[in-house]
């Protein structure tokens, strides 16, 4: 299926998440619609199929970070942990990514992806800082971090360079880190 799967995103780079139809997907995938629709149920599951694991990792990576580490540093350790586990799929993320950035509103077809995610991070925050997770400290910390992630992450996606998403992650983070508290150099920041 993860070949199926990686033919089904090169073909909606290629001609347009909106532009192709799940008949044509199965056409070139040299199969029926019907077969295609067991795979994916619909075009959006084509993108947003497999990412359970992930949130998996991360929440457990959230569980066990350095109590020491700030709260970006933890939440930065967390992420790189997510996205050096799935590194050996870094070609079907970024093509992943690149549907999602290339295609305006393809994330409210998923929209419990994106706020599972923010829900583990603002459950981090507001553990890390002793916060009731409905405070707004939490919740907008919570905001800007998945915001930043997801902009590096779609700005890692449209390139096609060898640097590694965690990377590119790491350095949104710190930047934010940065942001939250300029008067640290940027050097004292973990990542």
């Amino acid at each position: 299926m993860s070949a199926l799967r990686m033919r089904a995103l090169d073909i909606l780079i290629d001609r347009g998440y909106d532009a192709v139809t799940m008949s044509e997907i199965a056409a070139d995938a040299g199969m029926s619609v019907r077969t295609l629709h067991r795979y994916f149920p619909t075009k959006a599951d084509i993108v947003w199929g497999g990412l359970d694991g992930a949130l998996d990792t991360l929440r457990s990576a959230l569980e066990t970070t350095d109590e020491r580490l700030s709260i970006i540093g933890a939440v930065t350790e967390a992420m790189v942990s997510v996205f050096h586990e799935e590194a050996e799929e870094a070609t079907f993320g970024r093509a992943r990514l690149r549907v999602i950035a290339l295609t305006p509103g393809l994330e409210i077809t998923h929209p419990d992806v994106y706020r599972r995610w923010r829900e583990e991070t603002v459950a981090f925050v507001a553990r890390r800082s002793g916060a009731d997770p409905a405070d707004v400290r939490p919740q907008a910390a919570g905001a800007a971090i998945q915001t930043t992630i997801m902009e590096a992450l779609a700005w890692w996606a449209m390139r096609n360079d060898d640097v590694a998403a965690a990377d590119v992650v790491a350095e949104a983070l710190s930047g934010l880190a940065h942001l939250a508290d300029p008067v640290r150099r940027s050097s004292e920041i973990p990542y």
